[in-house]
């Protein structure tokens, strides 16, 4: 287990130094945002009126809805299924690739290995989306703005959750294929596969990023409690079929 949080280690702090450097970029952005929707909004833009709609500068300006709209129902929650990708990808393939899975499997019953990668993996993944759901709070607190932290929790289910489903993909390609490209391929295909046939309506249900963007949340005050388990029985199930395929797999 050392070993796999010890790998795990360097992933996660680089993935949430470049998150946190991306918070560092949009927190201090507030005044710019609201003062260029006001001169689109003056200027009568066809466009802005279509997509945006009006007033959105006045509720822009509010530092509450600033945060969760542009951290978590945008620029964190986007990254949010990449984040998952990139701590899951190398679990297993990378060993496949090296050579140093039969190693591994001389010491451990393929259940402990299996196991020990996927522990780490996780909770790797529930630190790093805990600590970067915690950065609207910690900042408003450190510069001394106004932050109603109500909806936090129901965001952190709901990045939780999205993060938990991709990350269980990813860890099924990771078992399945002998190299670290192709799961990284296979789980980015699957995700762009989903959101494009999420869009149309019959298959609305596929885009997991209206859910990991709170889309129910912002526009009902709370998360949509059947899609979040129903996303869990799906990581369950690629979990189980991850470790099916790495317990009949020929090393």
């Amino acid at each position: 287990m050392k070993k796999e949080f010890y790998d795990m280690r360097f992933r996660a702090l680089v993935l949430f130094f470049i998150m946190l450097a991306l918070f560092l970029l949009i927190a201090p952005l507030q005044n710019y945002a609201v003062e260029s929707l006001k001169n689109l909004e003056r200027s009568s833009n066809q466009l802005y009126e279509k997509f945006v709609g009006p007033g959105y500068s006045q509720m822009l300006a509010n530092w509450s809805f600033y945060m969760y709209s542009q951290w978590f129902g945008k620029n964190f929650g986007q990254l949010v299924p990449i984040i998952a990708i990139v701590l899951a990808f190398p679990l297993f393939s990378r060993e496949t690739e090296n050579g140093t899975m039969e190693f591994l499997l001389a010491r451990q019953s393929r259940l402990r290995v299996f196991i020990n990668k996927t522990v780490s993996g996780i909770v790797a993944l529930f630190s790093s989306l805990l600590l970067l759901s915690m950065l609207p709070t910690l900042y408003s607190f450190i510069v001394g703005k106004d932050f109603i932290n109500d909806g936090v929790p129901m965001f952190t289910i709901s990045v939780l959750t999205g993060g938990t489903l991709w990350f269980s993909a990813t860890l099924f390609f990771s078992v399945l294929f002998n190299d670290q490209v192709k799961p990284i391929l296979a789980s980015l295909g699957v995700l762009a596969l989903t959101t494009v046939l999420g869009l149309l309506k019959s298959l609305g249900f596929l885009n997991t990023y209206r859910y990991i963007l709170g889309i129910n949340i912002f526009n009902y005050g709370e998360v949509d409690i059947p899609y979040t388990v129903a996303l869990i029985v799906v990581s369950i199930v690629l979990l189980f079929s991850g470790y099916l395929a790495f317990k009949n797999k020929e090393i």
